[in-house]
């Protein structure tokens, strides 16, 4: 019975540590980074919003937010890397599955400068280019 009211009470310790804000573990831990995108095949650009939300050490679920051709669009995924300094690289799908873009940079005091690429048939074709932050 005493193992019982540990466990529960650890628990519940845990939850409430989670619930409290300025702590070391926030469920709320994303970093919004607004850039620009160029699209190389149609000469296509603009801007985009991209939030990255920890999963682990260096590790990121990903949107980002644009406009392209009219039409707004997210795109989701996964990302690994540093928003400080250091290699970024990351993989997202269209919001109806059927096309792969990875994205590959160097962030440098914030500021992310990279290159996308879609993926078919396991091949990367790059797409163009992406800042982020700074």
């Amino acid at each position: 019975m005493k193992k019982t009211a540990l466990s529960v009470a650890l628990a519940l310790a845990a939850v409430a540590l989670l619930a409290l804000p300025g702590t070391l573990v926030q469920a709320d831990d994303a970093q919004k980074l607004n850039g620009a995108y160029v699209w190389d095949q149609g000469s296509a650009n603009g801007e985009l919003e991209a939030v990255f939300t920890a999963t682990g050490d260096g590790t990121w679920d990903v949107s980002f937010y644009f406009n392209f051709r009219d039409e707004d669009h997210i795109y989701t995924g996964t990302a690994e890397g540093s928003l400080s300094n250091g290699a970024l690289a990351g993989k997202v799908q269209t919001e109806d599955k059927q096309a792969t873009f990875t994205f590959t940079g160097t962030v440098t005091d914030g500021k992310f400068t990279g290159t996308h690429a879609r993926v078919r048939n396991g091949e990367e074709a790059k797409t163009g280019t992406l800042t982020l932050g700074g």
